[in-house]
């Protein structure tokens, strides 16, 4: 656990700044950060006990490398790990450098830290009440998949909006534009994926997720957001000064499970958002980003945490283990499978780690969709034989969601599925009651109560739809 015992609970809509001083922007290479060293510390304590030790126990402060500061809440907390920079000094010697952070009192390892890239790719979008947008501005850029293993893209097959952030023109000459993009939606085509799982039965029943804390690591939620009734917080982990959701996947995906909005309804619309702001608007994070924004999901004490990203970086170790620790705290974690279908083999991670909930993607026609990735895990091999993924799957084509800044449309995508289930995961949540939540729900029996309550579809092999 994360020991600090700190009740971090805030007042209805409190914003929170932050972010790390110094971060590169957006652009650039991708996969190790050469410069920037995760020193991992074998238990929590305040940033200046963590700090003082590194400064007597590795040599060269000010000459080889020198402490990152990391303006974010998290920093109010103890924490198990230290952001270190090296210095011109190191040129050459980055392999001696991390040996010497290593020798530090109580540091348990030392790791490169990890820029990570997400490529939107683009397909079908329709909004509620909008006009017919030209054909010649709909000209949409589709997925560009880059190579190499640590590259980590959105798991969304769905367009995006930028509504006064990026226009789509913006976009295409940001992100590219492709022979392979996709003409938009004429009109509404979106399904309401409440009504396919019968979610109004517990409405009429009371149940609206209510005091079920839900995590959405993503791009942020204006606090102000009209579709949202309960935004808790909402945090910026990037160094980007702004707390808005500059591109609007994060408000879709929170708009799937707690939009009040009658013409596309969340499952949960009582749950409390605590919205972590993780990406920039150029889609970019870190790891040391995720690993403060975990801690402080742990200390928030959420209960439901959804990731709709993912990417084959299973050896970024800091990331996966604190993916296990976060699971271990009890909170649910439901992540998006991945989008690299149809090929077996190419789940993204963390969806293809065993506790966390990995979801894939079906149509409305209980089809297997076809950017949905199929199992088995890969990250047993070749030591061991890989494991049955996804869990199950969920509607991912043309499920309506929340715009950006008001409104809806319809966007396809394993981004899309994973918060249908985290949204279904809040609500089955509000079923127990209060007082016997701890004791009832964790990650292991939720996932449990799913794959046991799927149903099994016709055709799909087992790597393709898990449990149904």
């Amino acid at each position: 656990s994360l020991g600090c015992g700190r009740d971090s609970r805030r007042t209805a809509g409190r914003a929170r700044r932050g972010g790390e001083a110094g971060a590169p922007e957006g652009g650039g290479a991708r996969g190790n950060v050469e410069e920037r060293f995760i020193v991992r510390f074998e238990e929590y304590r305040a940033v200046d006990k963590l700090r003082e030790d590194l400064r007597v126990g590795a040599e060269g402060e000010g000459e080889t490398w020198e402490w990152v500061e990391r303006n974010n809440p998290a920093q109010a907390l103890p924490t198990d790990f230290a952001l270190v920079r090296a210095l011109p000094g190191a040129s050459g010697r980055l392999e001696e450098l991390r040996v010497e952070l290593s020798r530090a009192r109580g540091v348990r390892d030392v790791h490169p830290d990890r820029r990570l890239v997400r490529g939107l790719s683009w397909s079908k979008e329709s909004t509620v009440g909008a006009q017919r947008r030209s054909s010649k501005r709909n000209a949409e850029p589709s997925a560009r998949k880059r190579p190499g293993r640590l590259q980590t893209r959105w798991s969304l097959e769905g367009g995006t909006e930028y509504d006064g952030e990026l226009s789509i023109g913006q976009a295409e000459q940001l992100y590219g534009n492709s022979s392979h993009g996709r003409r938009l939606l004429a009109g509404g085509g979106g399904r309401q994926v409440t009504s396919e799982f019968h979610a109004q039965e517990l409405w009429h029943k009371g149940f609206r997720g209510k005091g079920v804390k839900m995590a959405v690591f993503d791009t942020g939620v204006r606090s102000d957001h009209p579709s949202f009734k309960d935004i808790k917080e909402v945090t910026n982990w990037t160094h980007e000064n702004t707390l808005l959701d500059g591109i609007g996947h994060g408000t879709f995906v929170a708009g799937v499970i707690a939009s009040q909005d009658p013409n596309c309804p969340g499952f949960a619309s009582d749950a409390e958002i605590y919205a972590f702001r993780v990406f920039t608007n150029d889609q970019v994070s870190y790891t040391s980003w995720f690993l403060d924004a975990f801690n402080y999901a742990i200390a928030s004490k959420v209960h439901v945490l959804n990731l709709s990203i993912g990417g084959p970086d299973y050896l970024d170790q800091p990331f996966v283990e604190k993916v296990w620790e976060i699971t271990s705290n009890g909170v649910i974690m439901v992540s998006a499978i991945g989008n690299d279908g149809p090929l077996y083999g190419t789940l993204n991670n963390p969806a293809d780690q065993m506790d966390v909930i990995g979801v894939g993607g079906i149509d409305y026609q209980n089809k297997i969709a076809s950017f949905s990735s199929r199992g088995m895990s890969t990250w047993e091999l070749p030591s061991g034989y890989g494991r049955v993924k996804p869990d199950i799957v969920a509607y991912g084509r043309d499920v309506m969601g929340s715009r950006i800044t008001s409104g809806c449309r319809a966007l396809s995508g394993t981004s899309v599925a994973s918060p249908v289930v985290a949204g279904a995961v809040v609500l089955l949540s509000s079923v127990v009651p209060m007082e016997k939540r701890a004791a009832i729900l964790n990650p292991a029996s939720m996932k449990q109560a799913l794959v046991e309550g799927a149903d099994r579809l016709s055709g799909p092999f087992l790597y393709e739809q898990g449990m149904g």
